[in-house]
């Protein structure tokens, strides 16, 4: 028994290790010093005969070390699946998960889901994660969340994939900017699409260059060897690049699902802040959305309940 729950700490050591890839702010971590972090991954080292890191030319994993680390994690999830499913039983409590997705795609999708979500299922607490698919990805791998809604998510086979739609891509500008580079004509010409190397003098708001919608519009530019030459802004908030675009100070590209938001300020808005959406011709790269969990996790009911609705939306709005 003493020699299970030592090596558990060496575990947990191990884990810090391998998310800091440095020995002090893992020791700051786990309220201990250098030392004992070292003796714990010897220890581990020692007792499966195995490097767990290579030091030089600075730290990092091993091949023995990654598949540590990833048998790890995915303990990590299978028990903090057990324990939350047997404290839901012994509370009473009809269950809880927590879900990851992009701010926008939040503020697009949930009203549209939980309404009716909560109709069915009044007692199960679901709780979200707001960020980036990259981000997202690590946060179900290390146990955080439960699962996430992402775009072009990388091909993981700790992966479960639930697809929802492909999405398109579409250029919003409004009645102000588009007067004054284009004036009264093109407009039903891009309607039926536009291409983008007539917007390249036009001012654009873009994607932070991690996120994935950005690396597939580059690719697209590349591609068509189009340069967009005024780029001052670049946000991950499709909601901000809307109230941007109707601002009269850029133009931007947004999914097809996400322009709900440009419909609605249409509604109400003085004739010069309309935004036209537009498709964008050629636009063949993938906007794949899914909703992945951990493959080796059994979702209950409450939670397969959840993700039909979600596909149900998100099919809805493309």
């Amino acid at each position: 028994r003493r020699r299970r729950r030592i090596l558990k700490q060496s575990f947990n050591i191990f884990l810090l290790v391998a998310e800091e890839m440095n020995i002090g702010r893992a020791a700051r971590r786990a309220f201990v010093t250098q030392q004992c972090v070292s003796d714990h991954i010897r220890r581990l080292e020692q007792e499966y005969e195995v490097a767990l890191f290579e030091r030089k030319p600075s730290l990092h994993l091993t091949k023995a070390g990654e598949t540590m680390l990833k048998t790890l994690r995915s303990i990590h999830i299978l028990e903090s699946s057990m324990e939350k499913n047997l404290k839901e039983i012994s509370s009473g409590q009809r269950g809880s998960f927590t879900v990851g997705m992009s701010t926008s795609r939040a503020q697009v999708i949930l009203p549209l889901v939980l309404k009716d979500y909560y109709e069915h299922f009044p007692e199960v607490e679901v709780s979200f994660y707001v960020n980036d698919t990259i981000v997202l990805e690590q946060r179900l791998l290390d146990g955080s969340i439960d699962l996430f809604l992402g775009v072009n998510t990388s091909q993981n086979p700790a992966f479960s994939v639930l697809p929802l739609v492909n999405d398109e891509m579409y250029l919003s500008i409004s009645e102000g900017l588009f007067q004054r580079h284009f004036g009264g004509k093109y407009l039903s010409v891009f309607e039926e699409g536009v291409d983008l190397s007539e917007f390249s003098e036009v001012p654009f708001s873009l994607y932070y260059e991690t996120g994935a919608l950005n690396i597939v519009i580059r690719q697209h530019l590349l591609d068509y060897g189009i340069s967009l030459n005024k780029i001052p802004y670049h946000i991950s908030d499709c909601d901000t690049h809307i109230l941007l675009c109707a601002s009269g100070l850029c133009a931007t590209l947004i999914p097809k699902m996400l322009s709900l938001r440009g419909h609605e300020h249409n509604a109400k808005c003085e004739p010069d802040k309309f935004i036209h959406i537009f498709p964008v011709k050629n636009f063949n790269y993938p906007l794949r959305v899914d909703l992945i969990w951990h493959k080796n996790v059994e979702q209950p009911f409450y939670i397969r309940a959840f993700c039909e609705l979600i596909r149900d939306v998100a099919r809805q709005l493309v």
